[in-house]
């Protein structure tokens, strides 16, 4: 994906919909240019052109592709990645999840830190090898377009396993505290991983603040802390 459509997908993530007008303005070009643009991303299933404009496609209710994980809101998960980094003591063995947020943190590994890392993400794990880290990914089934790998296979795996620290991230964190998910097999493979790591962390930035969905993958009583870009007060029940 060239740089002009990832970023049409970040300003759409951002702001839900926009017109062709405020998109070729923004991005300096003709709006002929961003009309072409939308349409492919719109035969990759990403938008959904409108008259006038176009809308980021909801993914509240299936896995998000990669790629619009990719693009949207880097700079801010990179930061909260930086953060994330710093809990990691030296020659740690860690769980990442196969979440976007979590990416970052497996882009900023580095070798010197002598960590072990086990995985679900295909992706995390590719980054890993590159920079000669030990990477073990566990087993189970590939989950298209969030390469991600779930299932019995992986819940073995991980139960075999242990970590000293769980890095994850989820669709929403309620203001009582449960962070949730739409996905049913991410969120057993993160249940798996909270239950075989001595600490736990959830890194998300503030647009998953009082958002719930179905699938509950623990309550923030049951982790050791919360990475954030914004504070959140919660309202645990006792």
């Amino acid at each position: 994906m060239n740089e002009r459509l990832a970023k049409i997908l970040e300003i759409l993530e951002r702001e839900k919909y926009c017109t062709t007008e405020h998109l070729a303005n923004t991005l300096y070009v003709v709006p002929t240019t961003i009309r072409r643009d939308l349409k492919k991303l719109e035969q990759q299933g990403l938008i959904s052109r409108k008259r006038g404009g176009a809308s980021i496609i909801s993914h509240d209710n299936h896995n998000v592709p990669y790629v619009v994980w990719q693009n949207s809101g880097n700079t801010a998960k990179a930061r909260l990645a930086k953060r994330a980094i710093k809990l990691i003591p030296d020659g740690s063995t860690i769980f990442l999840d196969a979440s976007s947020t979590v990416i970052y943190i497996a882009e900023l590994l580095s070798p010197e830190q002598n960590v072990t890392v086990i995985t679900n993400s295909i992706k995390a794990a590719l980054i890993l090898s590159q920079k000669n880290i030990n990477t073990y990914c566990v087993g189970g089934k590939l989950v298209n377009g969030s390469n991600s790998l779930v299932g019995t296979l992986a819940g073995s795996a991980i139960a075999s396993l242990s970590a000293d620290i769980f890095f994850f991230s989820s669709q929403g964190i309620g203001l009582n505290g449960n962070i949730t998910d739409f996905s049913e097999t991410e969120t057993q493979v993160r249940k798996s991983m909270i239950a075989h790591a001595k600490k736990s962390y959830f890194v998300g930035d503030s647009s998953k603040i009082g958002k719930e969905f179905m699938f509950s993958v623990c309550n923030v009583k049951d982790i050791s802390g919360i990475i954030c870009d914004k504070e959140i007060v919660f309202q645990l029940e006792e």
